[in-house]
């Protein structure tokens, strides 16, 4: 048996040079680079070996000359916006997927202008998306098309995917399919995962910054048998360097231990027209945030004797799913699908005095039966479904459980003709254990009038029960107290979405294409659950709405190739939001939603050389402003964050087998000035560090390594 390193060595010494001089220019993080580096030089010699050659008896052996293979690279943009969806849908590949570091989820959004990603608060380190100006919570999260990242798992759950285990993430506006279920209200997020029948035996990627923060992700498969694949993914965080730059006595960014392992089996026999996935997943993280006396020792910022505000975080996750598909009857096309996924999830977390935490337990269901009628212009699906929440929680003292049980039946129809017009209609029906009958009526609609240019709409409506307190767990890092007796009235959350948008693919030069896209999207709450926090600044309050809750949302993206290799993507995003909140005594007040930005500009330029040796990204976002919460009641002067920008840039050298980049987040060092308001006396009224509306963390120089071993399975 003979090990070997990869066949182009002399790149892969040239690397390993490279990153040895990383770790020179950035010493703080040798220590994780040098570990890293022996766990992939490690992986890559158990991982690949070669026979022996050998002769028996007078037989002689000659072995034929292999010839070289030949690379076929492609050039595939970073962004890409679907031309058969009748939903306006934009799909991020692997190739924008690695435009930045793009550790986890949260940073896989930085060079979207549909999305945007902040913090909830300045101490826990908590990530929230935001779509068509509002909050993530009404984005249904699938992982290949199976609900995930649901409840208490939603907290920090953008925190637990790695960008590096995924293939794509496909991103519809508007209301989605039924054959979902009824969670989806202004879109959906669809996750998918490398395959273990289609991708790299072993890739490995490393990352480290001038913080300390070190990550591994692994992805790894194997062939079993003739119809068996399996494939192990693994990710590891650990950040246990203290920074406190604006010296507030608050650390600037948790510590965290942070390990997810997912198992996946993937089974297809293509003569019984069988196909089947299993997937096994668990996670364990530990954060801890707030004050720190050791960085602060002999500079008397906290007083002698004064409590300290610290944070600790503490999540569990095991989630086990399996989706399997049938071909039936004569008909191509014609099967019969059957999901199963069961999830548990345990977090515990402190805010100084404030104490959150308990556990979720959630089945999910659905069968699905897909066919069509004569042809197959006409198309549908039609299927049942079954959901099941056990939530047991409490907030200080206060127990806080509910149940939840969704049995539901779907149907939904396609028609596509050959004049380009294509029009999908859905209907669903549920029973929920505690609001009763929830009917969902979907529709959406695409026509090309013509090669360049495309129309769509669509309408639905939307239902959810809400988690306030894990949805609003950034205002625990506040002196705010809770209004936990009035959560048990709280109905479900209902919404109309609908809008539409035109795109344009217009013709330039060399065959080349600038693609245009304008849409606009328009929510319509007839209930949702109101976290109150503006009627005075010592209380958060949860309540019915009783009034107008909408949120507008105009966008336009452009993207075109003037030459080869260099791609241009431009967005920009404006949001027109109201909420309306009441008082004890029943008098209203409708105003703008708080910390959503008004309008978001985005560019993104990429330059790669011949066969993508050298890749050149550079991002600039720009923010608008975001309206306050006040803090003396609803009749508080209006006070507004500034608009600010953000500049991303990173070089990556790219090879057969290794690749290194090097990068910089938030160009320019800005920050929220003074993001915790009362940081030296944090247990009392004027403590508040949700307020949240810039970066809190500064600037980030990073680096990292990426390892892929053996052929394409």
């Amino acid at each position: 048996m003979v090990f070997y390193i990869p066949d182009n060595a002399s790149t892969f010494a040239e690397n390993l040079c490279a990153m040895a001089t990383f770790g020179n220019i950035f010493p703080i993080g040798r220590k994780c680079l040098f570990f890293f580096l022996a766990l992939t030089i490690t992986l890559s010699a158990v991982s690949q070996t070669v026979p022996e050659e050998k002769s028996e008896g007078d037989t002689l052996t000659v072995p034929l000359q292999e010839l070289q293979g030949v690379d076929v690279v492609g050039h595939r943009k970073g962004v890409q916006f679907s031309g058969l969806n009748t939903l306006k849908t934009e799909t991020t590949t692997q190739t924008g997927l690695v435009k930045m570091a793009c550790c986890n989820l949260s940073e896989s959004f930085e060079n979207s202008a549909s999305v945007s990603v902040g913090y909830t608060d300045a101490v826990s380190g908590a990530k929230q998306i935001q779509l068509l100006g509002l909050s993530g919570i009404y984005s249904q999260m699938l992982a290949e098309n199976v609900p995930a990242l649901r409840g208490l798992a939603a907290t920090y759950g953008l925190n637990y995917t790695p960008a590096s285990w995924l293939e794509s993430i496909q991103l519809s506006k508007g209301a989605a399919s039924v054959v979902n279920g009824y969670e989806s209200i202004t879109g959906q997020m669809n996750l998918e995962f490398k395959k273990p029948n289609f991708t790299t035996p072993l890739f490995v990627n490393l990352y480290t910054d001038e913080k300390q923060h070190c990550e591994a992700n692994i992805t790894s498969a194997v062939q079993v048998s003739k119809n068996l694949w399996t494939g192990l993914l693994l990710s590891g965080t650990l950040s246990t360097k203290a920074h406190d730059h604006n010296d507030d006595t608050f650390l600037d960014m948790p510590n965290i231990k942070y390990i997810n392992a997912y198992n996946r089996w993937f089974y297809l026999n293509a003569e019984k027209g069988i196909q089947s996935r299993t997937g096994i997943k668990f996670l364990y993280e530990e954060r801890v945030a707030g004050q720190d006396t050791v960085i602060h020792k002999g500079h008397n910022l906290i007083p002698p004797g004064n409590r300290l505000f610290q944070t600790f975080i503490n999540n569990k996750n095991f989630t086990a799913y399996n989706k399997t598909g049938i071909a039936t009857g004569d008909k191509e096309g014609q099967s019969i699908g059957i999901i199963n996924s069961f999830t548990a999830h345990e977090q515990g977390s402190e805010f100084g005095d404030k104490r959150f935490g308990g556990r979720q337990l959630s089945y999910y269901a659905n069968l699905l039966f897909t066919s069509y009628i004569h042809n197959t212009n006409h198309s549908y699906t039609a299927g049942a479904s079954f959901a099941y929440d056990n939530y047991e929680t409490n907030y200080i003292d206060a127990p806080i459980n509910r149940t939840e049980a969704v049995p539901g039946i779907f149907g939904e129809y396609t028609y596509s003709s050959m004049e380009g017009l294509t029009l999908t209609a859905g209907l669903r029906t549920d029973h929920n254990s505690r609001f009763g009958w929830l009917v969902t009526p979907r529709a959406a609609t695409k026509y090309d009038i013509n090669s360049h240019i495309t129309l769509r709409a669509s309408i639905g409506r939307g239902f959810r029960s809400p988690n306030v307190l894990a949805e609003n767990i950034g205002l625990m890092a506040s002196s705010r107290r809770f209004d936990v007796e009035t959560i048990n009235d709280l109905d479900m959350e209902k919404a109309w979405n609908y809008g539409g948008s035109v795109a344009f693919s217009i013709p330039v030069w060399n065959e080349e294409r600038v693609a245009l896209s304008l849409d606009y999207f328009r929510t319509e709450f007839q209930n949702q659950a109101v976290a109150d926090y503006e009627r005075n600044r010592q209380d958060v309050y949860f309540y019915n709405l009783n009034g107008v809750s909408y949120a507008n949302a105009w966008q336009s993206d452009l993207s075109f190739t003037p030459f080869r290799g260099f791609d241009v993507f431009a967005a920009f995003r404006y949001n027109n939001n109201k909420i309306t909140y009441s008082d004890d005594g029943g008098n209203q007040y409708s105003m703008e939603k708080p910390l959503v930005s008004n309008y978001r500009g985005l560019v993104n330029l990429s330059y790669a050389t011949a066969l993508h040796r050298w890749v050149f990204d550079v991002t600039a976002q720009f923010n608008g402003r975001t309206r306050l919460p006040g803090l003396n009641g609803y009749q508080s002067e209006k006070r507004y964050s500034p608009a600010f920008p953000i500049y991303f840039a990173q070089i990556t050298k790219n090879s057969k087998r290794f690749d290194i980049y090097l990068g910089v987040e938030n160009l320019l060092n800005y920050k929220q000035k003074d993001p915790i308001d009362g940081w030296r006396t944090p247990f009392s009224q004027d403590f508040d560090a949700s307020r949240i509306w810039g970066p809190v963390d500064g600037r980030r120089i990073y680096g990292g390594i990426r390892l892929r071993i053996g052929e394409l399975i």
